[in-house]
């Protein structure tokens, strides 16, 4: 992949355009051997490769190789917090359960895809052999169970598997498409943000205005129903005093320009300082990780402040 990528010039998203995948390339091309033939369910597998480009963290591209590895463990004799990141991996490739009643069952049927596995193998590869790949900043406190780097990118199926809310038998991230989020088993409210909100894609009710104010204060607007003194309002701003916490993901727009969901990056924990109006709540929120020159650089009409 690796070798095709730059002798031809082309950029890794753009072989992921469309319905196109490393696999159908060789395929088309009559290059993949004879004796790897398409397997069931390999179709909607390699429809979710795109799902793993955004992914910049040698930890996790580990794990997701090693999980998918011929010798792959089982999952149930992996550490729980190991455990958590096959659920990312997981709902990552079965963002609706793909029909498992295990998580161990679903895993466990990767060993028939051949072409799968070796796509995503050289995937990863490719990724953390690109630069990307930046120092892990876990989270921590009451957070350290969860695996997350603060700064690091993660997609719908990632965030929601990270943090125990997709479950097979609950939440499916495949039809989670709320921005706010209470997570009650952390006690925590996952904000994801989208920066830039488009015609197309957000209604004028819900074209929040959401922006940086400076390295270590983001302003965010809440739904429409949220008044300062509704239950979610109190807990906005009340969440030091009572216990619980705020992590806020964000992301630049809805899609990347190949047309595929953009990912968040997570900008870590936060704490409320103040807001004005009521439904939305103009919230802002004091960065406890001050925003680091890759993505403060990208933001526009940011101020210079910190």
């Amino acid at each position: 992949m690796t070798a095709f990528l730059q002798r031809t010039g082309r950029d890794i998203a753009d072989m992921y355009r469309g319905a196109s995948t490393w696999t159908t390339i060789l395929r088309r091309a009559d290059l993949l051997p004879t004796s790897i033939t398409p397997s069931p369910g390999e179709g909607n597998l390699l429809k979710r490769m795109h799902s793993f480009l955004h992914i910049d963290d040698d930890e996790r591209a580990n794990l997701y190789r090693q999980f998918t590895a011929d010798d792959a463990p089982a999952y149930e004799d992996l550490t729980e917090f190991d455990q958590t990141i096959a659920r990312m991996l997981f709902f990552n490739l079965w963002d609706k359960a793909g029909g498992f009643s295990s998580y161990s069952t679903g895993l466990a049927s990767l060993r028939s895809q051949h072409a799968v596995r070796s796509e995503l193998g050289q995937l990863l590869t490719h990724l953390m052999h690109s630069g990307r790949a930046r120092a892990p900043q876990p989270l921590t406190g009451a957070h350290a169970h969860i695996p997350l780097n603060i700064h690091h990118a993660y997609n719908r199926s990632e965030i929601l598997a990270a943090m125990g809310v997709a479950r097979l038998g609950g939440q499916m991230p495949g039809f989670f498409a709320q921005g706010v989020l209470w997570d009650a088993a952390n006690n925590t409210d996952a904000l994801l943000i989208t920066l830039n909100k488009s015609e197309r894609d957000f209604s004028p009710t819900v074209r929040y205005k959401d922006y940086a104010l400076s390295r270590t204060r983001f302003h965010w607007e809440s739904q429409n129903s949220t008044a300062p003194n509704s239950p979610t309002g109190q807990r906005y701003q009340k969440h030091a005093q009572q216990g619980s916490h705020v992590l806020l993901f964000m992301r630049d727009g809805k899609e990347t320009a190949s047309g595929k969901a953009m990912p968040w990056i997570l900008l870590g924990p936060a704490t409320y300082e103040r807001h004005t109006g009521s439904k939305p709540m103009a919230i802002t929120w004091r960065l406890h990780h001050p925003l680091p020159d890759g993505i403060w650089s990208s933001l526009p009409g940011t101020e210079s402040t910190s």
